[in-house]
């Protein structure tokens, strides 16, 4: 698992990375993130990306098993600390550090 904090408005949030962290979307939001994800156009992504925020978020903060046990109004009340514009300037942060841990995975598989 690799962690960073990243800020979102005036708050700090410990982000985790990891393989469980996308079966932890899933049991949430009842959707496969990847599978919403489209590399060509990547602002399309910006609310799976917002999902993901909170789940990389909760499994830093709370461990994958207690993450897995947030709901859709967990997420909802999470996104009332912060304004849009907080998140959408967070949000290169934060799909930069997803997208380097998944390569890192990825390229560590190779060899």
């Amino acid at each position: 698992m690799l962690y960073k904090n990243i800020k979102i408005g005036t708050a700090e949030y410990k982000m985790c990375s990891a393989a469980s962290v996308n079966v932890c979307y899933q049991n949430i939001f009842n959707e496969d993130f990847l599978a919403k994800l489209d590399m060509d156009n990547p602002g399309t992504a910006i609310q799976p990306f917002m999902r993901m925020a909170f789940v990389m978020a909760k499994v830093g903060e709370l461990g994958r098993k207690q993450a897995n046990t947030m709901t859709r109004e967990d997420y909802e009340d999470w996104l009332d600390e912060f304004s849009f514009a907080d998140m959408m300037n967070a949000m290169e942060d934060i799909q930069a550090f997803y997208l380097e841990s998944s390569a890192g995975a990825v390229d560590s598989k190779k060899n």
